[in-house]
């Protein structure tokens, strides 16, 4: 995988993702297909305000002590810093994060699979099923992984967007009340010259701060799951040459 198309994939917010695996739900797909529909939806993406840090990074589990990669997610860690690319490390700690026994099992048969049948292919995933008796059923099973690796982002996008949406439900409860108690709360100056209101905003803010921190740390970690996703994709994709 070139850097830039990774990049890409690391750049693309999780509302275009919303419609990528719609129109083929039940067809069978790479996950370069997949990845494909993806760059098609990049120009109508809108950012995401919630960021990934430390503090909501999902704690891995799966991997064993101290979150060790399989050999397969460590080549592709060093290789993010082989080229100093500047969210390798945060792309490290997302590999380890514990995806389930479920996810983690597919993404490792998936990558098994593909070396196989992309490499007795000139090292490119198979545009149709494959004649050899031998590769045929595994071209199926890679598909069907694809298709299954598909709706689950899919569904990864819809629980991300609801935890977004309750953040941003709590900030609108809060601007609500800050508005009916609150006069100048957007001016600073005006705010600043009046003790009264600069209280009463004050309360206000500790009122919600706690439960803003929440849902924000939540979605930070639904966030980080579908980051996980977007590289996987990226990972998962060497071997066919699938860029």
């Amino acid at each position: 995988m070139r850097a830039a198309a990774l990049n890409f994939l690391l750049i693309l917010s999780f509302g275009s993702f919303a419609g990528v695996t719609s129109a083929q739900d039940n067809q069978p797909q790479s996950l370069g297909d997949v990845a494909r529909q993806a760059r098609a939806a990049k120009s109508s993406a809108p950012k995401s305000s919630t960021v990934v840090t430390d503090d909501n990074l999902p704690k891995s589990n799966y991997q064993g002590a101290g979150g060790k990669l399989s050999p397969d997610k460590q080549a592709f860690c060093d290789e993010l810093r082989q080229r100093k690319d500047p969210s390798a490390e945060q792309g490290c700690a997302l590999l380890a994060i514990d995806m389930g026994r479920e996810y983690e099992d597919m993404t490792a048969r998936y990558m098994e699979l593909a070396k196989s049948v992309c490499a007795a292919n000139h090292g490119q995933f198979p545009s149709s099923e494959p004649k050899d008796p031998a590769l045929a059923p595994q071209w199926r099973e890679l598909n069907d992984i694809g298709v299954k690796f598909g709706a689950m982002m899919k569904t990864q996008v819809k629980t991300f967007s609801g935890s977004e949406a309750a953040v941003n439900a709590i900030r609108q409860e809060e601007y609500t009340e800050l508005a009916a108690n609150v006069p100048d709360w957007r001016n600073a100056a005006a705010l600043s010259a009046n003790p009264q209101e600069k209280q009463r905003y004050t309360e206000i803010d500790e009122k919600y701060k706690a439960r803003i921190k929440e849902k924000e740390d939540a979605s930070g970690q639904e966030r980080a799951y579908g980051l996980r996703y977007l590289y996987d994709m990226a990972r998962l994709q060497q071997p066919c040459g699938q860029h």
